[in-house]
C-alpha cells in the first residue's frame, strides 16, 4: 500500500501538467500582449496620438450619456418612457459591473513611463473599450438596427477606442479585448432581460399603433408567434 495522501506516478504526472499548462498559455498571452504592446508604441507619431486622443474622448461620460439619451427619445418617439432609459440603465449598470470586475482582477496597467493619458483604476477589462461597446451596442437595439450593423456596431466600436487606449499606453491589447468581450456579454444579458420584461411585445405594440391598426383587431396568435423569446434575443428592439 502507497502512504495516504498520495498520488501514483501517472496521477503525479497529470497534475503537475494541470499545472504546468495554464501557466505555459499564461505566459505566452503576456508575451503576445507585451509584443503588440511594443510594436504600437514604436509607430506612435503626433498625427497618431492626436488621433488617439480624439477617439478614446467619445468613450467619455460627457459624449456618452448624450448620445444614449438621444438614441433614446428617438426610440420612445410614439412609445413608451422605458425605452428612453433603457439605453442609458444598460451602458450605467455594465460600467458598475465592470469596475467590480477589474478590481477582483486587479491587472496592473502596462509602465507609467509609457502613459500619455491619466488612467483610473486597473487595466482589465478596459473602461474605454467596455463604454464605447455598451454605447454603440445599446444605440443600435434602441434604434431598432439588426443584422450586420447591429452586430458590428460594438466590435467597431471597441476596436476604435480600444486601440486608441493602447496607443496612449494606458491598456494591454489583452485589456482591450476583454473590454470588448465583457461588453457583448452584459449586451446578450440584456437582451434576455428586455424580451423578459415585454420590451420588445411593447415597441411592437407601438409601431402598430403608428400604422393605425387597433390593437384589438389583431389576432393573438401571429403576435404570440411573432414575439416568441427566441427571436427577441436575435431583434429585440429596447
Amino acid at each position: 500500500m502507497r502512504p495516504a495522501g498520495r498520488l501514483p506516478a501517472e496521477g503525479q504526472a497529470w497534475h503537475t501538467a494541470g499545472l504546468v499548462t495554464p501557466r505555459r498559455c499564461g505566459a505566452r498571452f503576456a508575451d503576445a500582449d507585451r509584443a503588440i504592446f511594443a510594436t504600437v508604441l514604436a509607430h506612435r507619431s503626433p498625427a497618431v496620438i492626436a488621433a488617439a486622443r480624439a477617439v478614446s474622448g467619445l468613450a467619455e461620460p460627457a459624449v456618452v450619456y448624450p448620445l444614449l439619451a438621444a438614441a433614446g427619445l428617438v426610440a420612445a418617439r410614439g412609445g413608451r418612457w422605458q425605452h428612453a432609459v433603457l439605453p442609458c440603465l444598460v451602458v450605467a449598470s455594465g460600467a458598475v459591473v465592470r469596475r467590480q470586475l477589474s478590481q477582483v482582477i486587479a491587472r496592473p496597467r502596462p509602465p507609467a513611463s509609457e502613459w500619455l493619458a491619466e488612467p483610473e483604476g486597473f487595466s482589465l477589462p478596459s473602461r474605454h473599450t467596455t463604454i464605447a461597446a455598451l454605447t454603440a451596442g445599446a444605440s443600435a437595439r434602441a434604434l431598432g438596427m439588426g443584422g450586420v450593423p447591429r452586430r458590428a456596431a460594438p466590435l467597431l466600436a471597441a476596436a476604435g477606442v480600444g486601440a486608441s487606449r493602447v496607443c496612449l499606453g494606458v491598456h494591454w491589447p489583452g485589456d482591450v479585448l476583454a473590454g470588448w468581450l465583457y461588453a457583448e456579454t452584459w449586451l446578450v444579458l440584456a437582451d434576455y432581460v428586455a424580451g423578459a420584461s415585454g420590451a420588445g411585445r411593447v415597441a411592437g405594440d407601438a409601431r402598430t399603433r403608428r400604422r393605425g391598426v387597433p390593437l384589438r383587431q389583431l389576432p393573438v396568435a401571429p403576435l404570440a408567434g411573432r414575439y416568441r423569446p427566441t427571436d427577441r434575443s436575435a431583434g429585440c428592439r429596447w
